[in-house]
């Protein structure tokens, strides 16, 4: 029986982080704002980080106003 692991994980600021099924692609990494917002995808770990700090306010602040 084979079993089938989800591939990795990691949380930032309230942001999911997860390495796409696709390691060799550019952007191997896809950003998900745990209310389920895309960021986007990025290449590393740190682009990640990166763009959570950049857009993580203005994302509260659209969730907030779309309350």
């Amino acid at each position: 029986m084979d079993l089938v692991t989800p591939p990795p994980r990691w949380s930032h600021r309230g942001c999911h982080i997860q390495l796409q099924a696709d390691q060799h692609r550019r952007d191997a990494y896809r950003v998900v704002h745990q209310s389920g917002v895309p960021l986007g995808c990025v290449e590393s770990l740190a682009d990640a980080r990166a763009l959570i700090d950049a857009e993580i306010l203005l994302v509260r602040q659209r969730l907030a106003a779309a309350a």
